[in-house]
C-alpha cells in the first residue's frame, strides 16, 4: 500500500492540503465524516489508507492509523488558525484565513507543519518541567484522542472488523436486514436470483411523502482486499435493466474506485454504500447493536 511507504510525518502532511481543499469547495464547513469521504473520493491512496485496519502489537486490537493521522492533521490546521472545531462536535469550519488560502501556492511544510511543531515542542517541554517520564509520540497521540470529536471510533473499527469476517452469505442477509430497516420490502424473488447477474435482493420501497412505490434491487460485495471497480458497476447496471428496477443499491464493506463512482452516476440511478456509509447506517438504525449512554468530563475537572 502506498501509504505504508511513507513515514509518519509524510502521512500527516499528505492529508493537510486535501482537507483544506474539500472545505473550500463546500463553502467552508463540513462534518468530519464528510471530510473523510470527500478526501477519499479525491485520492485513491487516501481512500485505501482510510479503510485499512492494523493490529496493535501491544494489545492485539485492531485500529485505523488513518484516524490518528487525520485527527493530527486537523489539530495542526486548528493550531495555525486555518480551521476551528469544538471538542466532541462533528462540525469543522474554515476560518477567514483558511478560506482565503491559495492552494496553488500553498506549502504544507512551511505554512502548517513547521509552525505547528512549536505547539508540540511546548507540550514536550511542559511535560519535562513536570518531571514526567513520557514517550513524546504517545503523549501527542493522547492529546489528539482527548480532543477528537468522533468518540465512536473504537466501535466503528470493531464493526468494520466484524463485517469483514462475515461470510458472503451472511453479508447478503445483513445487507437485506439494513435495507429493510430503511423501508425496503423484499420479495422471495430477491432471494431466488441471488446468483443471477449481480442481483442479491429485489423489493419495493414506498415513499411516505408522495405514496410512490419504486422497484429496487441490491448487490452486495464483501471485499476485504480490493475496491469495487467500474466493471462491477456495469454488470450491476445490466442486471438492473433486466429486472426493470427504478434504482439500485450497491453495498460493500470496502470502497468504490473513482471510475466506479462515475459509472454509477450514469444511466439508471445507483445508490452506493461503502464501508464508512455502512457503519454510519448501522449506528443510525441501531442494527444488531445496543446503544449505551455515557458521559465525558469537561476540562474543568482536569484543571489544577
Amino acid at each position: 500500500m502506498y501509504y505504508d511507504t511513507l513515514n509518519s510525518e509524510q502521512q500527516i502532511s499528505f492529508l493537510i492540503k486535501p482537507i483544506i481543499e474539500v472545505l473550500q469547495e463546500a463553502g467552508g464547513q463540513l462534518e468530519r465524516s464528510e471530510i473523510r469521504d470527500r478526501i477519499s473520493e479525491k485520492d485513491e491512496h487516501i481512500a485505501e489508507f482510510e479503510q485499512k485496519l492494523y493490529t496493535s502489537i501491544k494489545t492485539g486490537n485492531q485500529y485505523k492509523k488513518f484516524d490518528f493521522k487525520f485527527n493530527f492533521a486537523l489539530k495542526e490546521l486548528s493550531y495555525v488558525g486555518f480551521l476551528v472545531y469544538e471538542k466532541y462536535k462533528p462540525l469543522v469550519t474554515l476560518t477567514a484565513k483558511g478560506s482565503a488560502l491559495d492552494l496553488d501556492n500553498f506549502d504544507v511544510k512551511t505554512e502548517v507543519r513547521e509552525k505547528a511543531a512549536i505547539y508540540w515542542e511546548e507540550k514536550a517541554s511542559k511535560n519535562k518541567n513536570k518531571d514526567k517520564v513520557v514517550n513524546v509520540e504517545d503523549e501527542f497521540e493522547d492529546d489528539i484522542k482527548s480532543n477528537e470529536d468522533d468518540i465512536l471510533d473504537d466501535v466503528k473499527v470493531k464493526l468494520q472488523s466484524a463485517i469483514a469476517n462475515m461470510t458472503p452469505k451472511k453479508f447478503e442477509q445483513f445487507s437485506r436486514a439494513l435495507l429493510t430497516k430503511m423501508g425496503v420490502q423484499f420479495t422471495d424473488k430477491g432471494i431466488k436470483v441471488s446468483n443471477d447477474g449481480g442481483i442479491d435482493g429485489y423489493g419495493y420501497h414506498m415513499d411516505d411523502d408522495d405514496f410512490r412505490t419504486t422497484r429496487v434491487v441490491i448487490q452486495c460485495k464483501r471485499y476485504n482486499t480490493a475496491p469495487v471497480s467500474e466493471p462491477d458497476i456495469n454488470q450491476f447496471l445490466g442486471a438492473m435493466n433486466k429486472f426493470q428496477a427504478d434504482y439500485g443499491v450497491f453495498i460493500t464493506n470496502s470502497r468504490f474506485t473513482n471510475a466506479a463512482r462515475i459509472a454509477a452516476r450514469e444511466g439508471t440511478p445507483i445508490t452506493l454504500i461503502d464501508g464508512n456509509d455502512l457503519i454510519r447506517l448501522i449506528i443510525k438504525y441501531e442494527l444488531f447493536i445496543t446503544p449505551i449512554t455515557t458521559y465525558v468530563l469537561d476540562e474543568f475537572y482536569n484543571e489544577e
